[in-house]
Parts: C-alpha cells; sequence; structure tokens
C-alpha cells in the first residue's frame, strides 16, 4: 500500500468512525473513559472528524480487534525473524558486557 492509498484508507476510516462506534459492543461511556475526554468534547471530535492519530489507535485496538490482532501478530513475527537473522549473522552482545556497561552508567555496584 503506498502513501497515497494510505491516506485515502485513513479519510474512510475516519469517515465511517461515528458508525463503527454505534455499532461496536462498547457503550460511549467506554470510550470516554478510554480517551479521557469530556461527552461534548469527545462528540464535537467525531462531528469535526479530529482525532489524533494516538487517540485512533487506541480507539482501534477496541473497534476493531481482529484486526488489531493480526497486526500484533504481524509485527511480532516480523521482530522475530529480524532476531534471528541477526543471530545468523552474529549480530549478538554478549549477556555479562551488557550487565557491566549497564552497571556502570547507572553506577550501580
Amino acid at each position: 500500500m503506498n502513501k497515497i492509498d494510505v491516506i485515502y484508507e485513513y479519510d474512510n476510516i475516519i469517515n465511517r468512525l461515528s458508525e463503527d462506534i454505534k455499532k461496536s459492543d462498547y457503550k460511549i461511556q467506554f470510550f470516554l473513559k478510554l480517551l479521557n475526554l469530556k461527552r461534548s468534547f469527545f462528540y464535537k471530535k467525531l462531528r469535526e472528524k479530529r482525532f489524533t492519530s494516538a487517540e485512533m489507535k487506541l480507539l482501534s485496538k477496541h473497534l476493531y480487534p481482529e484486526e488489531y490482532q493480526n497486526y500484533q501478530d504481524t509485527l511480532l513475527s516480523g521482530l522475530l525473524e529480524k532476531s534471528r537473522q541477526q543471530l545468523k549473522e552474529g549480530k549478538t552482545i554478549d549477556f555479562e558486557n551488557t550487565i557491566e556497561a549497564s552497571k556502570r552508567k547507572y553506577n550501580v555496584l
């Protein structure tokens, strides 16, 4: 997906956010508490489609749980694969050296 596709997809998500919230298993009170917003400000943001990316990340976790889980699984799989590749390439750090460096850095005896 290129950047333009992402922008248009985000626009589609924002446009149907109100409907997705209504169809969700959660009450509005849950989202108010989740985002730490007053009811009037929440509805204003919803009407004006002005949620921040951080707020959208919080909302998406609960509005689209299957997609969120797939995202997490893909992310973790990618990180594990990267770690395996680094191990194969010998890009490792000795644990004892790491502990000693941390002790020196934080003045721990």
